[in-house]
């Protein structure tokens, strides 16, 4: 554990030496729609063009990503730049595995792949700290403001506002899911299509009825326990907020980036044949 002075504030009182509220629930808490655009690369400067764009958050990928902590530190600070969250999908794991992505300042972590209820309420007290969950105490990262920040705040302010958001995307899973919105420390539920299609033998199916039910169902469920719900957007995002979502993802660096390069190699190909 990292030595705290006494648990006093910094003498000088800096003004930088405060815990950074996050700015997804500053959206939704005004009953609006949060956004989120995803990063499947790495690279600082794309976080920073993102987060002039001014998505409340930006989505860091270490379940399919290659990053690593120092990588998506780096992204984290450049959206806080401009005030921007960062939400990382964390590499399911054991205990370490969450925890820094929190100690690295992350507003949140998504954890992938929930199967149950047992295994709801182990993630949440590997990341909440006591009275809700296990979490160890440190304080000498990034989100402490290396042991800068007053004990009890720490504490107080981790648990309410950095995001443990558990992805809803398979079918075994959704027997469970009234009991884990319920639980304290769950903050958001995030509906995922594309491996819930998987799950249930119909690929890539985003429409498919019972993915429909699936997703109608989180959003639901989440909502009536005071839970953000999440999933991914696009040309439908009127649709998911009528159902109830209010945390959407928009859009990713890899998709923009490849529509961008064929348009341009289309277009100059008109008129170069």
């Amino acid at each position: 554990m990292t030595k705290y002075d006494d648990n006093k504030e910094t003498k000088l009182n800096n003004h930088f030496n405060s815990f950074r509220k996050s700015r997804i629930k500053r959206t939704t808490s005004q009953g609006k729609v949060a956004t989120i655009l995803k990063l499947n690369t790495s690279d600082t400067k794309i976080a920073e063009i993102f987060a002039l764009a001014q998505p409340d958050a930006i989505w860091l990928d270490m379940e399919h990503g290659h990053s690593n902590y120092s990588q998506a530190e780096n992204q984290v600070n450049a959206g806080k730049v401009y005030d921007v969250d960062s939400l990382l999908r964390v590499s399911r794991g054991g205990y370490s595995n969450y925890i820094r992505g929190l100690e690295i300042d992350c507003a949140g972590l998504i954890i992938p792949q929930i199967k149950s209820f047992d295994d709801a309420r182990s993630v949440r007290d590997f990341t909440k700290f006591p009275p809700i969950g296990k979490r160890g105490l440190d304080g000498g990262n990034n989100d402490g403001k290396y042991t800068k920040l007053q004990i009890d705040k720490y504490l107080k302010l981790s648990n309410e506002e950095r995001l443990i958001i558990y992805q809803i995307e398979t079918p075994e899973v959704i027997d469970d899911i009234e009991k884990i919105a319920e639980m304290d420390g769950v903050d958001a539920l995030f509906f995922g299509p594309g491996d819930y299609s998987l799950g249930l033998g119909v690929p890539g199916e985003m429409n498919h009825p019972e993915v429909v039910k699936a997703r109608e169902l989180v959003a639901k469920i989440a909502r009536k326990n005071n839970k953000i719900a999440a999933t991914p957007g696009g040309p439908d995002n009127l649709k998911y907020i009528d159902m109830g979502y209010n945390l959407l993802n928009l859009g990713s660096d890899v998709v923009g980036l490849s529509s961008y390069a064929e348009n341009l190699v289309y277009e100059f190909s008109k008129i170069n044949s």
